[in-house]
């Protein structure tokens, strides 16, 4: 049975609790029902769900979920219902493509509080796009204009939201928006098989981030913002984030769920690998090397 959804004061008091006890927040993406309920399992205190997590947990890299491949909204919905049930106790947060031509996203967000969801996000976002391609889906309304209006709407309905936001200018348009948490997105993760390549370095990654902090708490001062992305792949990369900016936490998607299952899954094989059976008479192992035929 899936447990009922979270009103937005029971989310943000979960949150400010946290944040009293100097305790950072944790968001973690879930692709597939596994891992959503082990997040569950394990205390983190918002769960994400999105279009890029079925492909991250499919081997593919996440930006296949910023590509014509797949209705992105359909997918979200599909994954809530195989994660929604296995979670218990903690805030789904759903993504809504808000440019979406064939559904009207602020329809979506009754429709995916019905569901399950406590909470909305803007992905797939046209924060990642940049260059030309960026400024023609943001004038065809497309882009990121739609994403701001969808977490007013949200704001406006009471719903809990966290929005990604790439820029200073961006981070303070999603806290005027209404935004409750904004995630300061420093690019695609790095690591594993699937990673980016091609990132900021830690330092960079964290003047970033306290750029982009320091615009929404201008806008906002109540505001909360995680980081996310880029180098901030492991515990070690996010400890700088935590010393060197004034960010309430930190959102792994990649990071939580791909990074860990690549690398677990690797050692176990490698621990299986290192054994070997106790040596046995040629009676008992079958043939030996010398009874093989060739043909």
């Amino acid at each position: 049975m899936t447990a009922r959804p979270f009103i937005r004061t029971e989310i943000l008091e979960q949150l400010r609790v946290k944040l009293r006890r100097g305790e950072p927040l944790l968001l973690g993406g879930a692709g597939i029902g596994l891992v959503a309920r082990v997040l569950d399992r394990s205390g983190v205190d918002v769960i994400m769900a999105y279009n890029t997590g079925p492909f991250r947990m499919d081997g593919h890299g996440s930006l296949a979920g910023y590509l014509a491949y797949g209705d992105s909204n359909r997918i979200t919905m599909d994954l809530g219902s195989r994660i929604l049930p296995v979670v218990k106790s903690t805030p789904v947060v759903a993504g809504i493509g808000a440019a979406d031509p064939y559904r009207d996203p602020i329809d979506l967000i009754g429709t995916l509080r019905r569901q399950g969801f406590s909470g909305i996000t803007n992905v797939p976002t046209a924060g990642l796009y940049d260059g030309r391609f960026r400024q023609h889906i943001d004038e065809t309304g497309l882009g990121y204009p739609r994403e701001i209006e969808l977490i007013r709407a949200c704001r406006e309905q009471d719903v809990f939201t966290v929005a990604y936001a790439f820029t200073p200018e961006e981070a303070a348009m999603m806290a005027e928006a209404g935004a409750d948490v904004i995630g300061a997105h420093v690019g695609l993760t790095t690591g594993g098989d699937v990673g980016a390549r091609t990132a900021l370095d830690v330092a960079a990654a964290c003047e970033a981030t306290q750029a982009m902090v320091s615009a929404a708490r201008n806008a906002r001062p109540d505001v909360m913002v995680v980081a996310h992305g880029g180098p901030f792949e492991n515990a070690d990369a996010v400890i700088h984030a935590y010393q060197e900016t004034d960010v309430d936490g930190y959102l792994g998607a990649s990071s939580i769920e791909r990074l860990p299952v690549e690398r677990a899954i690797g050692e176990v094989v490698t621990e299986f690998q290192r054994m070997r059976l106790r040596k046995r008479s040629s009676m008992t192992t079958g043939t030996t090397a010398d009874q093989v035929v060739t043909s």
